[in-house]
């Protein structure tokens, strides 16, 4: 399990996560997952190699797991992990609401395809 989803704004932590182990960046793509019986449809706003921020109001409780499915346009592949809340953005922030997630069950070989498209990727940077 991958521990890089941190904040860069005034987010709610998982106790102990001080630092981000990846580099983010921008990744914009339609997301689905189900949690709680409910299907839910939105967006990413960025991703690392270990994890990405869902865009969305239903932000779920820290260390809830879920599936998620995502595509990556640049390859056409679609990546399904299961995934745990490691952080909240509330809405108003000082950006889009929403959860950082960790990938938690990617095969080595769909992390060493998502490691190879994100190092062709635009990496953000944030002020801590």
């Amino acid at each position: 399990m991958h521990s890089d989803m941190t904040s860069h704004h005034q987010d709610t932590k998982a106790p102990g996560i001080e630092q981000r182990r990846f580099e983010r960046h921008a990744f914009e793509v339609e997301l689905s997952a189900q949690w709680d019986h409910q299907f839910f449809t939105g967006f990413t706003e960025n991703i690392s190699a270990g994890g990405l921020f869902i865009a969305t109001h239903d932000i779920q409780p820290l260390g809830t797991r879920f599936r998620i499915a995502f595509t990556v346009p640049e390859i056409g592949r679609t990546f399904e992990p299961m995934c745990e809340v490691r952080w909240h953005r509330p809405v108003g922030a000082g950006g889009t609401g929403g959860m950082g997630v960790n990938f938690i069950d990617l095969s080595a070989e769909e992390q060493d395809t998502l490691d190879e498209v994100l190092r062709h990727a635009e990496t953000l940077f944030y002020d801590d």
